[in-house]
C-alpha cells in the first residue's frame, strides 16, 4: 500500500479529525476502481487521499462515510452503477462492494471512581479509544480497587451513551429467574468458550484483574492470549469440558453444541454462566434447554451490561462488569 495513505492517516489522527477509510472489497462489471482501491473521506465528505470510483460513486461513497462517522459503526456498502440515480443521469456500469470504516479521535469520558488505581483506570479508557477525565469520590470500594476500576469505567460508557446500565438479558425482555451458587470474593476461575477477537479480549481484562483464566475451544492460538492463561484445545466437543464449582464461564464459541456446555457448567456448579449471543439466539439456546432445567432461567444471555457495545473490547469489558455485578449480589 502506498506510504501516502499511511502518511495522510497519520496526519489526520495527530490532528485530532475524524474520517473514514472506504475500500473496494468487491467489483461485478465494468465498474472502474478494482477490488483493494481505497478512499480517505474526510469529516465534511471531501476525498482527501486515494480512488474508489468516478463521479458516478463518488458522491455516493461520501455520503455513506459521513453517515458511519457520525454513527461510529463500520458498514458495507453496495454500488449499483448502473442504476441512473447514480452520475448525471447516465448509467456508469457495474456494481461495487464498499468497505467503509470510520476512525475518530479519542472521545472525552467522564469517569466518577472511588478506585485508587487511576494509572490502570486511566489506561484501560485510552485502550478503548477514550481521554478519560477521572473524577474521585469518598464512597467505599465495594471491590478490588482494579475491579472497581473496571466496573466504573464500563458503567460511564454506558452513561455516555444513555444506556440503561442493566443486565443485557433484562433490557432485551428475558427476566432473569432466582440465581445460584455465589462467587466468592476472588473468582476461581474464568473459563472462556470458543475462539475469537472478544475471548482474546476477555482473556486479557481478565488477567488485568488477576484472575485465573482458562480457554477451551478448538483451534486457539496461544500467542493471542496472556502467558497467565490457560489453553485448553480440545479435538472434540465436550472433551475433558468441565467447570469449577463457583467459577464464572463466558461461552462465546457459536457452536451448536453451546447449549451442552451451559448446561454442563451448571451440573459443575458454575456459579456465573453467561452466553455471547444474539436476543435470538438466545432465547432458542432458552428453548433448548428449558425441558432439562429450570436453571435455564439464570443463564445470562445475551451476556453482559447493557453499554451500547462497538468492538470486541468493549463486549469483553461489559460481561467482565457483570460478573462484578452478580458477584457483589450473590
Amino acid at each position: 500500500m502506498s506510504q501516502d495513505f499511511y502518511q495522510e492517516v497519520t496526519k489526520l489522527r495527530e490532528l485530532g479529525r475524524p474520517f473514514a477509510v472506504a475500500t473496494v472489497i468487491a467489483v461485478r462489471g465494468s465498474a472502474s476502481a478494482k477490488p483493494g482501491s481505497k478512499a480517505i473521506i474526510n469529516e465534511d465528505g471531501k476525498n482527501v487521499w486515494g480512488w474508489v470510483g468516478g463521479g458516478c460513486a463518488e458522491t455516493f461513497v461520501a455520503k455513506n462515510a459521513v453517515e458511519a462517522m457520525s454513527e461510529g459503526q463500520t458498514r458495507i456498502v453496495q454500488a449499483d452503477l448502473d442504476d441512473e440515480v447514480f452520475g448525471l443521469g447516465m448509467p456508469c456500469g457495474g456494481v461495487m462492494d464498499i468497505f467503509i470504516d470510520p476512525q475518530h479521535p479519542p472521545l472525552a469520558l467522564t469517569i466518577t471512581t472511588s478506585s485508587q488505581s487511576e494509572k490502570a483506570l486511566r489506561h484501560l479508557a485510552e485502550t478503548l479509544n477514550f481521554q478519560p477525565e477521572i473524577q474521585r469520590i469518598s464512597e467505599k470500594a465495594r471491590w478490588s480497587s482494579i475491579e472497581q476500576a473496571i466496573y466504573d469505567l464500563a458503567q460511564a460508557i454506558a452513561m455516555q451513551r444513555a444506556c440503561d446500565f442493566d443486565h443485557m438479558r433484562n433490557t432485551r425482555g428475558i427476566p432473569l429467574g432466582e440465581k445460584k451458587p455465589s462467587i466468592e470474593a476472588r473468582v476461581p476461575e474464568l473459563l472462556i468458550v470458543g475462539s475469537s477477537r472478544i475471548t482474546e479480549e476477555l482473556a486479557k481484562f481478565a488477567a488485568i484483574l488477576e484472575w485465573p483464566v482458562r480457554v477451551y475451544g478448538w483451534n486457539v492460538n496461544p500467542e493471542n492470549y496472556p502467558d497467565s492463561s490457560t489453553i485448553d484445545v480440545s479435538e472434540a466437543a465436550f472433551l475433558n469440558f468441565k467447570a469449577i464449582p463457583g467459577s464464572a464461564v463466558i461461552i462465546a464459541s457459536h457452536h451448536k453444541g453451546d447449549p451442552e456446555f451451559i448446561a454442563r457448567s451448571l451440573r459443575d456448579g458454575a456459579a456465573y454462566v453467561g452466553l455471547i449471543a444474539s436476543e435470538k439466539r438466545s432465547r432458542l439456546v432458552f428453548e433448548s434447554l428449558s425441558a432439562e432445567s429450570n436453571a435455564a432461567q439464570s443463564i445470562f444471555a445475551p451476556a453482559g451490561l447493557n453499554m451500547n457495545c462497538r468492538n470486541p473490547s468493549e463486549i469483553a469489558l461489559s460481561c467482565l462488569a457483570e460478573i462484578l455485578t452478580f458477584k457483589q449480589s450473590s
